[in-house]
């Protein structure tokens, strides 16, 4: 089995799935054999969750490979045109035909993406502020690796600008999830149960979200 080894002073041994990684975090003077044996022990997790995470990638490949874009839960075609910039037209996204290469189209789409999701999150975070009643302190957009949304202890909420990347139902969960940590810092039986209050079906939205934790990846 492949895997990543991160030696530190650490006590005990963990193993972690990342990105369809294997990483193994062990003590510095923890031998290779014992390391392995329980690599062996853990086989069938491990192997679920590369499984996994190896279906969540093959989902989005038209993306990585940029033949679409995702946009509110759709896939759209990227045509090259004769355009200015990057923006969606219709249900198809035009990219200008200078943008010649991979980094430079994904370059074109992250800006497309983070100048929408300021004016659509921003919208929307207003909108369900006022059906919830829960009044937040700021709003800004972040570029996080693996967070959807974040509430400080000042009551700032921080949202991921690739949310415009997926559907609606999923988009007002976040947000949702975010104004209730204005209510509980924490995710205590209170919280979720506000949560409920305005979500009924968070749960099956929550497991739904998963399939997208590698979008949080993209256009880096």
């Amino acid at each position: 089995m492949d895997y990543k080894l991160e030696r530190s002073r650490r006590k005990t041994l963990a193993v972690t799935v990342k990105d369809g990684q294997v990483i193994v975090k062990a003590p510095y003077r923890m031998s290779i054999p014992y390391i392995e044996d329980f690599l062996a022990e853990k086989a069938l997790w491990i192997t679920k969750k590369v499984r996994e995470y190896n279906a969540k990638a093959a989902m989005l490949e038209p993306i990585t490979n940029g033949s679409s874009a995702l946009y509110h839960g759709m896939m759209l075609p990227v045509l090259p045109t004769m355009c200015a910039k990057a923006c969606i037209n219709g249900n198809v996204v035009n990219m200008p035909l200078k943008y010649d290469t991979a980094e430079k189209r994904d370059r074109a789409l992250k800006n497309m993406y983070q100048k929408l999701a300021q004016i659509e999150l921003a919208d929307r975070l207003y909108r369900l502020s006022a059906t919830t009643r829960i009044n937040y302190s700021s709003f800004a957009l972040t570029n996080a690796k693996t967070q959807w949304g974040n509430c400080d202890g000042m009551c700032d909420i921080r949202l991921n600008w690739r949310l415009v990347m997926l559907d609606d139902e999923i988009v007002n969960y976040v947000i949702i999830h975010e104004l209730c940590h204005v209510v509980y810092h924490n995710h205590s039986s209170d919280f979720w149960t506000l949560v409920k209050k305005f979500v009924p079906n968070y749960r099956a939205i929550k497991n739904r979200l998963k399939n997208y934790s590698v979008v949080t990846s993209l256009y880096r």
